[in-house]
Parts: C-alpha cells; sequence; structure tokens
C-alpha cells in the first residue's frame, strides 16, 4: 500500500541520515540531479533489447529508488532487476510499471522538497 497515496516516503532516508533534513535535502537533489537519466538510460536499454545495459541500469536505480520510494515500488524495482535476463514476461511489465511510476515518483519528490 502507498503511504498518502504516494510513491515517495522519505522515511528510510530520514532515518538512515539521523533526521539531518539538510542532508536528506541534498540527497533528494541529487537523485533528481541524477536518477531521471539513468531511468531515461533504462528505457533505451530496454527498447534496444539490451539486456546487459538494462541490468546494468536498473541496479543503479535499484539502491536509489529503495531509499525514497514506498515499499510497493521497492520490490517493484528489485523484481524487475532480478527478472532481467530470466524472465521476459516479468521484464515487460516490470519496465511498463517504471515507465508510469517513475515520472510520478519525481514529481512528487520535487513537491517534497517545498517542504524540507
Amino acid at each position: 500500500m502507498m503511504k498518502d497515496n504516494k510513491y515517495c516516503n522519505l522515511d528510510k532516508l530520514i532515518t538512515m541520515l539521523d533526521g539531518d533534513m539538510p542532508s536528506v535535502k541534498e540527497m533528494v537533489e541529487e537523485f533528481l540531479d541524477t536518477i531521471p537519466a539513468y531511468f531515461e538510460d533504462s528505457v533505451s536499454a530496454y527498447e534496444a533489447g539490451d539486456l546487459i545495459k538494462l541490468k546494468s541500469v536498473i541496479h543503479k536505480l535499484k539502491g536509489s529508488i529503495g531509499l525514497i520510494a514506498n515499499e510497493q515500488i521497492a520490490a517493484e524495482i528489485v523484481t524487475l532487476h532480478a527478472s532481467v535476463g530470466t524472465d521476459k514476461d516479468k521484464i515487460n511489465t516490470g519496465m511498463e510499471r517504471l515507465k508510469q511510476w517513475f515520472p510520478v515518483l519525481c514529481d512528487e519528490l520535487k513537491s517534497e522538497m517545498n517542504a524540507l
């Protein structure tokens, strides 16, 4: 279930940084500056059928998303990573889901930045 009907959940990041909100804000800014490029790379690799690159890029997404997303989304990216090269149907489903929720997650994080 999504916390407050949101994909983002900064609780893990806040806990990891011992409630240091300036550091939380800095990490979210870093996420927004770098991770969307990995998302674009994952979509390109998927569309090109490059499973080696897709696995590598999803691995990069997995750690960062795990810190700022709700449990459902964090689990989805872990499942997607595990399925690359092993289960074509799960890859297809996972990538379609990623393309749906990733932009929403980024928009939610931008809104959260205003509250930090």
